[in-house]
């Protein structure tokens, strides 16, 4: 018997009848997605650290919404790049080539809506956060991103 640790539901199972799943191996025999409020997770480069904060206004189009934008706002800053992070394996911790490559990700939290709520998680989107610094300045970068958002109507599906 497999129990889920929390609430959610199971994809790509990779356990056959007769396999013996241990905890032990740290192989996991199926994927658990837990059931919780979805995530706009947005990445920016680390200059933009000094002027993110919490609270701030936020827009997102999605690639799979084309046409559309949706409201929110940045609900917190992650404290730690991904470069920041290590993990005793046995050999010796790589460093980034390029410094400063290493995103800062920060929370954006979307107005309900049911468009949005229908995607799937990990989906790709687009993000702007406002700032009061240069806000005359934020006018352009939100023609940009309608436009951006028009421009996901075009594709090519071969």
């Amino acid at each position: 018997m497999v129990r889920a640790p929390s609430n959610g539901y199971i994809t790509q199972v990779l356990i056959r009848p007769g396999t013996y799943a241990a905890a032990l191996p740290l192989r996991p025999v199926m994927v658990f997605i837990p059931e919780q409020k979805r995530q706009i997770v947005a990445q920016f480069r680390q200059n933009s650290l000094l002027r993110l904060k919490p609270g701030d206004e936020a827009e997102v189009v999605f690639n799979a919404l084309p046409g559309q934008v949706f409201s929110g706002k940045l609900t917190s800053v992650l404290p730690v790049v991904p470069g920041g992070s290590y993990q005793a394996q046995g050999a010796l911790q790589a460093l980034t080539v390029t410094p400063g490559t290493d995103g800062v990700q920060a929370l954006i939290e979307l107005e309900p809506n049911a468009d949005v709520d229908a995607l799937p998680d990990g989906i790709y989107a687009q993000v702007a956060v406002y700032s009061d610094h240069f806000a005359h300045v934020s006018v352009m970068r939100k023609v940009l991103l309608r436009m951006t958002s028009w421009m996901h109507y075009l594709y090519l599906d071969h």
